[in-house]
This record gives C-alpha cells, sequence and structure tokens, in this order.
C-alpha cells in the first residue's frame, strides 16, 4: 500500500471543514459536528478552585496575547517588599490597581499574570495596550504603593524611579516598553515551573491570569460557500506551511544551541487543523491565509456582506473588514 494512502480509512471519516474564523494573527478551522452529548462521568462534576497553572490555561493566555487589539505595548511589574499577603488580599490590591489603571488610562486594554517568588511572595506582571510615558508610569506606581504598601518609602522609591541593576549594568524601571513579537517570549516567560507553584499557606489562589473585556476582537467569519477553491485545499496549504515554519524554528533553535554548547530540546510536532478530527487553531495564520487569497479569485460576496462578518475584495485584495 502507498505511504500516502495508509490512512485513507481516517481521511474518509474525517469532515470536512465549514469555516474559518479569523482574529489578527490565528486562524480556528472549524468542522460542524453538531451537539455533543456530555460524558456521563462529567454530567455531575462541578468545577472546583484552581489549584495550578494548567498548559491549557497557558495556550490560552498566549493567544489571547497574540490576538491583542490593539497591541499589548508596554509593561508594569507590580511587587511587594515587606508585606507577604495571601491570595483574597493580593487580588483585591490588584483589582483596586486595575481601577486606578482604567481611570488614568480610559482607552487602555489590559493582561496580567500571577506568580511567585523564590521567598513565596507574590508578584503581578501586567502587559498594556497603551505605551510607556513618565506620567502614567508615575502615577500608576504611587497608586500600587498607596494600596499596597503605604508605609514603605523603599517600595514607593522602587515602583516610581529607575535604578541601576548591578548584574548587568542596565537601568530598570517597575514600567518599560514591550514588543510582544508573536508573544513567543511571553510562552517561554511562562514556562518557569517554580514561579508558578502556589506556596504552602497562601491560601485562596484563583484565577492565574486575567484580561480586560474586549482585550481580543470578534473573530471574522469566512464561510466555506464564500471561497472560489475548496475549503480542505485551503485549510491543507496553510496547514502545511504553519508545520514549515515550526521546523525552520526548530533548525534554528538547535544551530543556537549548538553554538552555545547548550543541549537542545527535540521538536514535539503538534497536530495541525489539516490532521485534526476535531476543530483547530493555527497559530500566526491570518497573513499567509490572506495573501493565499490574494491569489484565489475574487469571494462571491463583495459589497452586500456585511462589514465585520467575512473577508470582502476590493480591487483584487483580500482586505480583513473591521
Amino acid at each position: 500500500m502507498s505511504i500516502s494512502h495508509r490512512s485513507g480509512d481516517s481521511r474518509k471519516r474525517l469532515l470536512p471543514p465549514t469555516r474559518f474564523e479569523l482574529l489578527p494573527s490565528d486562524v480556528r478551522v472549524v468542522r460542524d459536528y453538531g451537539p455533543q452529548p456530555q460524558p456521563e462521568h462529567l454530567r455531575d462534576l462541578r468545577r472546583g478552585e484552581v489549584q495550578m497553572f494548567s498548559a491549557k490555561s497557558a495556550s490560552r493566555l498566549t493567544r489571547m496575547a497574540r490576538n491583542a487589539s490593539p497591541a499589548l505595548v508596554s509593561q508594569f511589574c507590580l511587587t511587594y517588599h515587606q508585606v507577604a499577603p495571601d491570595g483574597a488580599t493580593a487580588k483585591k490590591h490588584l483589582d483596586a490597581w486595575l481601577k486606578v489603571a482604567r481611570r488614568a488610562a480610559p482607552e487602555a486594554g489590559y493582561l496580567w499574570i500571577l506568580e511567585f517568588q523564590t521567598r513565596g511572595v507574590p508578584h503581578f506582571h501586567v502587559w498594556l495596550t497603551v505605551p510607556y510615558s513618565e506620567t502614567l508610569w508615575k502615577r500608576l506606581g504611587a497608586a500600587w504603593n498607596r494600596i499596597a504598601e503605604p508605609d514603605s518609602p523603599q517600595h514607593l522609591w522602587w515602583h516610581t524611579e529607575e535604578r541601576l541593576d548591578v548584574r548587568t549594568g542596565k537601568v530598570q524601571r517597575s514600567m518599560l516598553d514591550w514588543d510582544m513579537k508573536g508573544a513567543g517570549y511571553l510562552r517561554k516567560y511562562m514556562s518557569k515551573e517554580a514561579q508558578k507553584c502556589v506556596p504552602d499557606g497562601f491560601g485562596w489562589v484563583g484565577r492565574f491570569w486575567g484580561a480586560s473585556r474586549g482585550l481580543v476582537p470578534d473573530p471574522v467569519t469566512l464561510e466555506a460557500e464564500d471561497l472560489t477553491a475548496p475549503i480542505e485545499d485551503v485549510t491543507r496549504t496553510v496547514s502545511k506551511w504553519v508545520e514549515a515554519r515550526r521546523r525552520r524554528g526548530a533548525a534554528v533553535a538547535r544551530k543556537i544551541a549548538e553554538k552555545r554548547g547548550k543541549p537542545c530540546k527535540s521538536l514535539k510536532m503538534r497536530p495541525t487543523a489539516r490532521a485534526s478530527s476535531m476543530s483547530g487553531w493555527l497559530n500566526n495564520a491570518t497573513p499567509a491565509l490572506l495573501q493565499l487569497l490574494d491569489h484565489l479569485e475574487p469571494l462571491k460576496v463583495h459589497s452586500e456582506c456585511p462589514v465585520g462578518d467575512v473577508i470582502c475584495t476590493r480591487g483584487g485584495t483580500t482586505r480583513v473588514q473591521r
């Protein structure tokens, strides 16, 4: 039997995609299997409290950071120095600080992450959609000192003044400009398992991350019947592009590790929507999909399509209309 026909039986059971859902960076390939019954062992199961930072949660966080619109362009670090609050108190402090941030920059969106220092004290990293400015930095730093440690001058200095890092010789401050770069660095940053372990006696943890409403826009839907090419072929082409890019990235990482004399982890290829039996995400595939659609004939819908729901074409160029 030919290698290309070994999985023929499984392909017969694979329903074709019905539509694409486009975010600023990612594409979701949707296959309509209809309503699925819930397994019996999960029907009476109630959701418990969050106890750990799971891989699923990290994946959702990375996707939200990668598809934020407008993009996250600055970061603020919120720390504790002389106090060690429990989980409920730390979340109250964060909520109070976010209210100040919304008043200071009403148009700003945000994404925050909870982590723990080696001494077991929590701290927060907050990414904002507004750029760094000295006025905003001073105001938010003073607000965090007033909320978290009002009696600590050192805490106020750390969050409102520049300081010299003796290890690197660079000037640092609590608010920095930030380039998300596809959220790859954020994914690596979240892989620090030691900073996600909840210390003993910390109490209620709650969520490890959160975001403002509307940080990620609603997806733009492209139905299969609106394409002039079969949606299976489009899905296969874009999925192969995603897989090839992953291999290229792994090859570059392997060369860098060899030059530095460090071991390099082998790449674990995740199944893409091309081989998945369910709906699946294609990371950073929106530019490739739009470029592919540019080479196809104009879509079947033009001016009559509602803006923000589908992709329209003007002058032979495919554009996402919002």
